[in-house]
């Protein structure tokens, strides 16, 4: 029989009787157990002790942990050292991320397209890879994947998630992604227009300058310049500073709607580039690099008129 006895400074201790007693009158000699012993099965088998059972889960897991590695290694597009955000398969049979296998099937010269991987010959077919991004999606999920080499597919899913749930900044900011090409995507019209406007009904001003710079322009939807030209006079005078570029550009080209008019287009280009500049401006809605170059020389053709003006 095993008993539980309190010692007088509190701690408990097990105690067990010897099993060689005479008679039940035997007074019994308690021993202490020898804690963490494995204690025998009935069928002679030992039982695992505490740490013991601990170590084997903590190998299980690494074990585990190290073929999941294995597998996202797989899938590691071979052109950006990075997850695909959006993967699809190649004619040579690998996975990549869809932007950057075709910019290389784009810069490639006239039939001779070659595989990134293995540089033998192949065709500029790109299918999707449905089920390796649920595959990555599902891993990124819970937890599972290291920083390292998922930065692009991990903001991706983080910003649609927020979206999804209703955050209009991140709406917002998933546009610009479809728009530009940020984090990993291909330029996508028809989802960015989706986002913006979502944006632009929750009163975002990048939404509405968004939404405003597409219908202005006609794609993807049908051109409306007067309501592109109100959400877009209105993201700009809220200090917007894509909205204030291209009302710049607008003034500065001049066409049906916004006739030309070079000191409104130096004064929106102008405001665009010290918004742009501006430290507390968000990261995300700064103006991409080819649109900041285009404000700043057309800034400096407007400077140059004027002095031979004088």
């Amino acid at each position: 029989r095993t008993f539980s006895l309190s010692h007088p400074t509190g701690i408990r201790q097990n105690w067990e009787a010897p099993s060689d007693k005479s008679s039940v009158f035997t007074v019994f000699t308690l021993r202490p157990m020898e804690t963490g012993k494995r204690k025998a099965k009935a069928d002679g088998t030992a039982e695992l002790s505490a740490a013991e059972e601990t170590n084997k889960r903590r190998e299980t897991n690494k074990r585990r942990k190290s073929a999941i590695d294995e597998v996202v290694k797989e899938f590691i597009c071979p052109i950006s050292l990075e997850l695909p955000v959006e993967p699809v398969t190649a004619e040579d049979g690998r996975v990549y991320n869809r932007v950057d296998i075709q910019k290389h099937i784009d810069t490639a010269e006239d039939d001779n397209l070659r595989s990134p991987v293995t540089g033998a010959p192949m065709g500029p077919t790109l299918v999707s890879a449905v089920q390796v991004q649920n595959t990555l999606h599902a891993l990124i999920e819970s937890g599972s994947v290291e920083d390292g080499f998922a930065e692009r597919l991990k903001t991706f899913l983080a910003t649609r998630k927020k979206a999804e749930a209703g955050d209009p900044e991140a709406m917002s900011d998933l546009s610009a992604c479809y728009i530009f090409g940020r984090s990993g995507l291909h330029e996508d019209y028809k989802q960015a227009y989706l986002w913006c406007s979502r944006a632009a009904d929750f009163n975002s001003v990048s939404g509405m300058a968004y939404r405003g710079m597409m219908l202005f322009m006609g794609r993807p939807v049908d051109q409306n310049e007067t309501e592109g030209g109100v959400l877009l006079g209105i993201a700009a005078g809220q200090n917007n500073a894509y909205a204030c570029y291209v009302l710049g550009c607008k003034y500065f080209q001049g066409d049906s709607a916004l006739p030309k008019n070079h000191k409104l287009a130096k004064y929106w280009l102008k405001k665009a580039v010290n918004l742009d500049q501006d430290e507390e401006t968000d990261s995300g809605h700064r103006m991409e690099p080819d649109a900041l170059e285009s404000c700043q020389r057309r800034l400096k053709e407007l400077e140059g008129d004027a002095q031979r003006q004088r």
